[in-house]
């Protein structure tokens, strides 16, 4: 799965949401996958960009480094966002927390404040 510099590549945004299934998948499988960080090369067209996956603490914390420094992508936001929300029990719990009911503004309210960190002003 890794390479020999410690990463693994991801072409695209289906190869991004397999491997984090995939990471997910071993780290049930084999509890001592989340106590390393993942280091994933995402690849598309021109863009490279490095993520970190932290799986030590709930919920999984992820890095961007945009190999040109650019800012994080719609796409890539997208897919982490999706991915700690459907695979990793943040859904659930902002649910619960929250009180509210499951629909796209509330998975949209998480985003923005929970998994952007923005307060939304």
């Amino acid at each position: 799965m890794e390479n020999e510099l410690g990463y693994i590549v991801a072409a695209g945004p289906e190869g991004l949401r397999a491997v984090l299934e995939d990471i997910l998948a071993q780290s049930q499988k084999d509890p001592s996958v989340k106590e390393k960080d993942h280091f994933i090369l995402f690849e598309l067209g021109s863009q490279k960009s490095l993520i970190k996956m932290d799986m030590s603490v709930t919920p999984f914390l992820f890095w961007h480094y945009d190999l040109l420094g650019r800012p994080a992508t719609s796409t890539i936001k997208e897919i982490l966002a999706r991915f700690a929300w459907e695979k990793c029990g943040q859904k659930e719990s902002y649910l619960k927390e929250h009180k509210v009911a499951e629909d796209d503004e509330t998975y949209l309210e998480w985003r923005l404040k929970v998994f952007e960190g923005k307060d939304g002003t």
